[in-house]
Parts: C-alpha cells; structure tokens; sequence
C-alpha cells in the first residue's frame, strides 16, 4: 500500500480484488466499427483469465499462503445502472453493475505444498453523480466478494470538490495503433483487438509486473462482448454516509482499517466527538482520529497509471489536510477523511 505523488504515482491494493478493477477497464474502452452507423453499444458480458504472477495481486484475494501463479477465470454479466433515492444527491447517479463468477485454480500452499482452488461471487456496482456531461461531484463503489472465508464487502465514497473533469473520448489519446491493434503508449504493456460479432479482446500485463513484455509472456486474456445499449436498470442507492456520534465501549485503537493509514501523511492523535460513518445496528467498539497532513499534490489513485493507459474511471482521489477517523464494530469498520472544515472527502466501510 503506498501513497503517490506528482512526481512519481504507484499503486496501492487494500485487499480489492485487483481483477475487478481490470475489469472496470474495459467499460471504458471504446469500440469503433470499421462502417460507420448511428448505433450505441455497451459491454454485456466479460470472461476469461488472469494469472496472478504478483504478490500483490494473490495477497489482495486474501491468498498470502500460496505461491504466485494462480489462475483467476472469470464470467461475468454487465449492464448500466442508475439510482433516484440518493438523498444528497442533485441529479441521479448513472454507473454499471457487475456480477458473475470467479474460480481461482492453481493454488499451491508455500509451506506444506498441496493444490486447492476457491470459487465465489463478484458483485461490482459503480456510481458516478455528474454535475454535467463531463464533471464528476461525487463517485460510489461497491464491491461483494463472496467466496466462503475469504468473503468481503468494500463501500467507498469519494467527494469531488472540487468536481473532477472526465472529458469525453480520453482513452484515444493514450493508445497507438498498430497493425489494426490497439497498444497502450505508456504504462503496463496492453493490446486491444476488434474481434468479429462485437467483441474486444484485451490482453496486457499486470502493473507491477517485471516478466511480462506481452511477447513472451502475457498475463491478462479477457474478452468482452458489446450488444446494443439497454435502458438502465434502476438500483437501490448504495449505503449514505452521515455525522454520528463517536462512543466507543473501549479505549483501544482501532485496527481493523488501519492499513489505510498508510495512504496519507498522518500526525498527531487528535480528539473528536463525531465522525462520518454509514448507519451500523452494532456497539461501537474503537474509535479514534489523526491530523492528516497530506496535500499539495498527493494523489491517491488504485491502479491508477494502469487505468490511466487505458483512459479509465480510475477513481483518483487527491487527499487534502483536515482529519482521518477510524470506528471499529464487532464485524465491520469505517474510516473517513473530512478537510479542515469538517467536511466529508473520502469514506471507506469494510465488513
């Protein structure tokens, strides 16, 4: 987990599947067809595999007990979403959902050897509130790993203030082609191919990946199948954040979210009668607060020159001074970061 600058942006993985976000890449990707034509068309449906050849990439699937190179395959179904009961919200958010399969096979335990494999369900909701065609004010991710033990559920909220500039058509500027491919110009080796009947094919490399150069050795082989867009399918709206107060039945630290800290510049403990948390039925059992320090250009971005490369939603957030809370209950934990006037920037809610 890291914290990037200007200067030099790296990635942090905080136990998100990193398929996932490869995943959300290829909605972002768009598909041109050799005729010209009037019609739209959108992702419907994505499969096939990623070998996990990084330590980053297994201990992120909760993984840390079996050597690198196993094999995420993948099936899973898409459409666009959008949600109307969102009360802190001027317009409707729009976004796409996720859900479908993942079997990871090929485990081998480092120490007492034996082969295994895990099989679970990926639910991926991503909204994003626009306050025009191309300006983002707020974004919300929600991620449902089910997968038995190793099951988990990431909601993330992120304020743009203010608001980001997505424009329109920015992935074009960072590939090249190529022979009829699509090459990314920088960042991790990636290739996107027109295949017939509507489909892409990418294939590339995982970012911090350093035997992989896409000629002999490729890590990442997923297709995506395009159908004409669909009206979007209306979802309940993902968890709201509000002002609650911070009574914790112990004088502990909490630590269930405390690899987060990491990603900003933290001072001093500081005192703090409320913190922004999503509504919990649970006792609060820590909770404790830190001067954060970060500004001046600290970007904090998952994947981001990954993403980047492929002209991607990669959910860049740029971390201000003010506050860093973290709450832990029984089963789950929230952590938010709020700028010097107490307003909310970030929250995060892992159970």
């Amino acid at each position: 987990m890291h914290v990037s600058s200007t200067e030099s942006e790296t990635f942090f993985y905080v136990e998100v599947f990193v398929l996932l976000l490869v995943l959300l890449s290829t909605f972002a990707l768009g598909y041109e067809f050799e005729e010209e034509t009037d019609e739209e068309y959108e992702v419907s449906h994505i499969s096939g595999s990623i070998e996990l050849t990084t330590r980053s990439g297994m201990d992120s699937l909760g993984l840390d007990d079996f050597k690198l190179g196993a094999i995420a395959s993948i099936e899973m179904d898409s459409h666009s979403i959008h949600s109307t009961d969102c009360a802190s919200c001027t317009n409707n958010p729009t976004g796409i959902q996720m859900t479908g399969d993942v079997t990871i096979t090929n485990l081998e335990r480092i120490i007492g050897g034996g082969t295994g494999r895990v099989e679970g369900k990926l639910d991926v909701i991503h909204l994003r509130e626009y306050q025009s065609s191309d300006m983002v004010s707020k974004e919300w991710l929600t991620i449902d790993w089910d997968a038995a033990d190793h099951s988990s559920q990431w909601d993330i909220f992120i304020i743009h203030d203010p608001p980001r500039w997505i424009p329109e058509g920015r992935d074009k500027a960072t590939f090249i082609t190529i022979d009829d491919f699509k090459q990314s110009r920088t960042g991790p080796w990636l290739l996107v191919d027109s295949l017939m009947e509507n489909a892409l094919n990418v294939r590339g490399c995982l970012p911090d990946s350093f035997n992989c150069d896409g000629t002999n050795r490729q890590e990442i082989n997923l297709t995506s199948h395009l159908t004409l867009v669909t009206p979007s399918i209306e979802i309940d709206h993902p968890k709201e954040w509000s002002l609650i107060s911070v009574e914790p039945t112990t004088n502990e630290t909490p630590s269930k979210s405390e690899g987060l800290r990491e990603l900003f510049n933290l001072g001093t403990e500081t005192t703090s009668s409320e913190t922004y948390c999503p509504s919990s039925l649970e006792a609060m059992e820590s909770a404790s607060s830190w001067q954060s320090n970060s500004s001046g250009g600290v970007v904090i971005s998952p994947m981001g020159i990954w993403l980047d490369a492929l002209g991607l939603p990669s959910g860049k957030f740029v971390a201000d001074k003010g506050v860093w809370s973290e709450v832990d209950y029984e089963s789950s934990s929230c952590a938010s970061l709020t700028n010097e006037d107490g307003v909310l920037l970030l929250g995060i809610n892992l159970s």
